[in-house]
């Protein structure tokens, strides 16, 4: 389910002279560009050494660690090339390095750290929205405690409830708030967790920020708060940053939502395997290699895409375990026109989220054939939207949701690696 704040948006676009630039350099630009981070990961890996501009290679790496949730790396190469490499660099990009920069800082929970080293950079140059935003979201924050987790030295098991939800299925696990245990939609399509204000009351939430844009189907406000700590089995997260609304997420405007466990927690915990015949959840102690086949999985904008295949062409998909089913978007429309209106039906979908809903038209086609690692699977019926689905919606193929999760018995989801694989 599409949950994410709005005030961030990150690009870098490279000047690479085409009449002087080697041609690994030409290929690494190109790609920057167009932000193809599974692309540019296999080439990088080929071309490494054939790069000219060492400040290119460096800015490929950093975009890189960013993308595969690589924080810790990301961040010392963004210190090099803000010290070392700002010359070769045009104003615009070292104003969005300093922004990647801050948001790292933030996001591991260093809240006035990240508010005072965007300030230090607004103090020269006072003229940019997203960085005037970004320092007094983190300035309001700085007296609050960073988010962490505890967990004991062990896997950690939790029940795992599978049910009905408009004309799809969600997911819900038991969350613990000061001794009181709620069902929460399991979401990795929700960039923070969310309750809704009524049950933020009854919790005890205390709430630090009003007025946050907010992006779902539509654009709407809301607050957000903290708490000392929440359970999920005996894994403990303290101190996190809770999304809360009264605009409740709208399944097909019938199956109203009030509490998601999302993005902020799952990230954190680093792995997580499904077991949704079986029912549960487990969180390993020991976590799973890499396969062969390798990373499929990014975060953009601190939402996950998947890498999947259909035939030889790659397709990405929003990957949104709090979607109840999924669809291919308006990109894989237009790039498959002519094949979707011979074999497909017209059709009109509701689809409802975060602020409201909307009246999506499309085609209902007979199945699509994908490949995710190394699991082949065909998808039936599904819907291919003719025109955007959310406000939010980039160049995407589609979403895979619970009609993904459903098909399998195991759905290892590793956040470290970055990997999905399906058994």
């Amino acid at each position: 389910m599409e949950l994410k704040q709005l005030f961030l948006g990150i690009s870098l676009l490279l000047a690479v002279d085409c009449l002087t630039a080697q041609e690994a350099d030409q290929k690494i630009g190109d790609l920057i560009n167009k932000n193809d981070w599974f692309t540019l990961e296999e080439i990088f890996v080929k071309e490494k050494n054939n790069i000219q501009s060492l400040t290119l290679s460096l800015l490929a790496e950093t975009l890189l660690s960013l993308s595969f949730n690589q924080q810790e790396r990301a961040s010392q190469l963004l210190d090099s090339l803000l010290m070392y490499y700002q010359h070769d660099l045009s104003f615009e990009n070292i104003s969005n390095l300093v922004l990647m920069k801050g948001k790292i800082i933030g996001d591991s929970g260093y809240y006035s750290q990240s508010a005072d080293y965007i300030n230090h950079f607004l103090k020269t140059v006072p003229i940019f929205s997203n960085h005037i935003a970004l320092a007094e979201m983190y300035g309001e924050l700085r007296n609050e405690q960073k988010p962490e987790i505890v967990r004991p030295d062990k896997d950690t098991e939790i029940p795992l409830t599978i049910k009905e939800a408009g004309k799809g299925r969600l997911m819900f696990v038991p969350v613990t708030i000061n001794g009181k245990t709620r069902s929460f939609i399991f979401d990795t399509g929700a960039s923070s967790t969310f309750i809704s204000e009524r049950f933020a009351r009854e919790a005890g939430v205390r709430i630090v920020r009003d007025s946050i844009p907010i992006t779902g189907v539509e654009v709407c406000t809301g607050k957000t708060g903290t708490i000392d700590s929440l359970m999920v089995g005996d894994i403990i997260f303290k101190n996190p940053m809770i999304f809360v609304s009264d605009n409740t997420p709208d399944i097909d405007s019938i199956y109203q939502i009030d509490a998601i466990l999302g993005l902020d927690f799952i990230k954190r915990v680093g792995e997580v395997q499904i077991f949704p015949d079986q029912g549960k959840i487990l969180f390993p102690k020991s976590r799973t290699p890499l396969p062969k086949t390798g990373r499929n999985l990014l975060i953009e904008n601190n939402q996950p895409y998947l890498k999947a295949f259909s035939g030889d062409e790659r397709l990405m998909f929003h990957f949104d375990t709090g979607d109840a089913d999924g669809e291919l978007y308006q990109p894989y429309f237009l790039k498959h026109q002519e094949e979707v209106e011979g074999k497909g039906t017209k059709e009109e979908v509701r689809r409802g989220g975060f602020c409201g809903y909307r009246n999506i038209s499309g085609y209902r086609i007979p199945s699509i054939s994908l490949k995710i690692g190394n699991t082949a699977f065909d998808w039936p019926d599904i819907f291919v939207a003719t025109e955007s689905a959310h406000s939010v919606q980039q160049d995407e193929d589609g979403a895979l949701g619970m009609i993904f999760i459903s098909k399998f018995k195991k759905i290892t989801i590793n956040f470290e690696d970055m990997f999905v694989e399906a058994e």
